[in-house]
């Protein structure tokens, strides 16, 4: 298996690339899309190799940087006693776990749950003393655990309950050599054991506190039952004001930081007094022996861009003797007409139904080993779903299409750009984290957007971006469905890192109430729709339903005759199309107009597409749905917006499809580039 990946999925020319690889011996080379799928109803492959970014490389085995961990540096001392106490939650039992862990100068000390038991352990080599606590610790149930370190005495005491048991707790101790204990380096370490590499804890941690003495067990009790016992060291979990650290509350204490991307949470130990005290700070975090921040694997090859390289999809081309992997980049430019590449909707669906074990980091569409919901995503990984050659598979198939159905990713988009790329209308590439971090200077000069087959996931700043360019004139086609639909947040300073919230709407999987707001930005997660930002107030429709079944054709309306917009129907001779498309007709998922909700003018439905067989559904925001039902159908908008621009939406993720069949009766591919036309001819005479 080829173990790469990029620094990023988009440059400008004169960038550079770096590629990130590990035990790789390959030959590189670049090679620019603008077709990917050999269907005979389309062009064929089409791509050129180029003739720069070739070489050698090699490089060693590195390890993987997987699981997250939190590092609170200098706050064990010298050979003073101490007692650290915090409140554990674990999620998966199933493998032994670290939830705490520090150096002493003889070897390491671990606090572990190993076969449901709280165990300390002090190692070095095979030499290991072992503390054992009677209790049983259970999956998803809060336990406090406080951890005696008394080096003068030479004894480690463990003090251990379950949540809502205020006295009787458990308490294990044991005499070890004083000198054993000393910390060294004063660093405490949660959720990765100090002597490993990776993190290894299944759970929450809140309530951290580190005493720079040793307490006794009615002291312990009182910090387990939230009295108010003052701390030398704690920390506050719901402080999310730099997503990568964990501020102090103590005077003189550093703060905590966050290695490879927990998830933030509201969840804590809920009070166990009739006067609701809280037993600790708000907030906790999330640990995953599964997150990603970043592979991290070592780089061994810096492609530069060559300042003439014209916009478009390229691939770094990484082969070996055994096999071939191709790394996808946009390079970015400027044009009338741009089409804006979804990325965001790659890393979403990055990696579904590969094997964690050997592709890490996992899709936001899977949930994590300990069975929670995917957060946070990121694109510094080798990911086999970038590839322009890969199809959406859930499990080995898409549950909604059939094998031959392209709707996500890369080879969808390349749909589009081949269309645009024929048109001959000199088109340009941006991409979703272009849009985030430009913001409207992103779109200067820009007559037409075209957003692609799936553009799912937008931020705050994206969709600030789309409604200042529409504001000013500018025009929009909209060639796919369920867009602009999850809310999502980029983390501010590793814009790899993407965060998505889900619950509501046609999710596949459900976050807590009390953790809907996002760790990147001050935002509720959720739909956009329900967040006062429905996707109508931009392209005029929203999600509505989805399924596969026979070709669904959309049929024209009778406004689509009128003088106004019978134009975009130039040369075409049916009243029925959009089947003839290597998607074989609209559907998968599709948008409709809701007349309730706001648009970005005076809407005209100039077809729809309306199912008429079970397997089609709607949106679950909706309620039962199953067609044929009024509200499970797509339909085909045009409008004129007051500041001078049009807005026309296909509605469905298939039609893309549609605009690269080869023979001549392509009523789609007539009546998208009709609209084309006129919204150029539309911005030069207004210019």
């Amino acid at each position: 298996m080829i173990n790469a990946y990029l620094d990023s999925l988009s440059v400008h020319p004169g960038d550079c690339i770096r590629v990130h690889a590990s035990e790789l011996t390959a030959r590189l080379s670049v090679r620019q899309w603008f077709h990917s799928d050999p269907h005979a109803l389309g062009p064929g492959v089409r791509v050129n190799e180029c003739e720069w970014g070739s070489g050698e490389v090699a490089g060693d085995w590195a390890p993987t940087s997987v699981g997250s961990w939190i590092h609170a540096p200098d706050v064990l001392t010298g050979d003073a006693d101490f007692t650290v106490s915090a409140w554990i939650l674990p999620t998966d039992l199933s493998l032994d776990s670290v939830a705490i862990s520090w150096h002493t100068l003889w070897g390491t000390l671990t606090l572990e749950v190993a076969a449901r038991e709280l165990v300390v352990r002090l190692s070095r080599g095979d030499e290991v003393q072992t503390v054992r606590s009677a209790q049983r610790v259970t999956e998803r149930q809060w336990s406090f655990v406080g951890l005696v370190v008394n080096a003068r005495e030479g004894r480690i005491t463990m003090f251990s309950a379950p949540w809502g048991r205020t006295g009787g707790t458990f308490v294990s101790d044991s005499d070890v050599d004083g000198a054993r204990m000393v910390p060294d380096r004063g660093e405490l370490f949660v959720g990765r054991d100090a002597g490993a590499s990776q993190g290894s804890f299944d759970g929450h941690i809140a309530g951290l506190r580190v005493h720079a003495r040793a307490l006794d067990i009615v002291e312990l009790m009182d910090v387990m039952n939230g009295l108010g016992f003052p701390a030398d060291h704690e920390w506050q979990f719901d402080d999310r004001s730099d997503p990568d650290t964990v501020p102090s509350v103590s005077r003189g204490t550093s703060s905590m930081a966050l290695i490879n991307a927990p998830a933030w949470s509201a969840l804590a130990p809920p009070p166990v007094d009739s006067k609701g005290r809280p037993l600790t700070l708000p907030g906790s975090m999330h640990l995953h022996r599964d997150d990603v921040e970043d592979c991290d694997w070592p780089v061994v090859a810096d492609v530069v861009v060559p300042l003439g390289a014209p916009t478009g999809v390229y691939t770094l081309c990484v082969t070996t003797a055994e096999e071939q992997r191709e790394l996808p980049f946009v390079v970015m430019g400027t044009s009338r007409v741009v089409l804006q590449v979804p990325t965001l909707t790659w890393q979403a669906y990055g990696n579904l139904g590969r094997d964690p074990e050997h592709w890490p980091g996992r899709s936001h569409y899977s949930l994590h080993s300990d069975g929670s919901a995917v957060i946070v995503t990121t694109s510094r990984r080798p990911c086999d779903t970038f590839s322009p050659h890969a199809r959406l598979e859930v499990d080995g198939h898409d549950g909604f299409a059939g094998a031959d159905v392209v709707t996500h990713l890369l080879m969808a988009d390349l749909y589009a750009w081949q269309w645009l790329v024929a048109e001959g209308v000199g088109p340009a590439l941006i991409d979703d984290r272009e849009l985030h971090l430009a913001g409207i200077e992103a779109l200067e000069g820009v007559d037409v957007l075209v957003l692609s087959a799936h553009p799912e996931y937008w931020t705050t700043q994206m969709l600030d971006a789309l409604q200042t360019y529409l504001d000013r004139g500018g025009s929009v086609i909209y060639l796919g469905g369920n867009g602009l639909y999850w809310v999502t947040s980029l983390h501010p300073t590793k814009p790899h890192l993407m965060e998505v919230r889900r619950w509501g709407g046609s999710q596949t999987c459900s976050v807590a109430e009390n953790d809907r707001i996002h760790q990147f930005e001050s935002v509720q997660g959720g739909l956009w729709a329900e967040a006062g930002r429905p996707p109508n107030a931009m392209v005029g429709v929203g999600f509505t339903g989805f399924g596969a079944g026979p070709s669904l054709e959309f049929e024209r309306t009778d406004a689509s005759y009128s003088p106004e917009w019978a134009w975009a129907f130039d040369g075409v001779e049916t009243s029925r199309f959009g089947a003839e498309g290597i998607n074989a007709g609209a559907g998968n998922e599709y948008d409709r107009v809701d007349l309730t909700l706001p648009s970005p003018g005076p809407l005209t439905v100039l077809a729809s597409a309306v199912p008429q067989t079970p397997d089609h559904f709607g949106a679950f925001e909706y309620g039962l749905a199953r067609a044929p039902h009024p509200s499970v159908r797509a339909d085909m908008i045009a409008t004129a917006t007051e500041s001078g621009g049009m807005v026309f939406s296909t509605s469905a993720v298939s039609v893309s499809g549609c605009l690269i069949v080869e023979h001549a009766d392509a009523p789609m591919k007539r009546v998208v580039s009709n609209v084309l036309r006129r919204m150029l001819d539309n911005q030069s005479h207004d210019g």
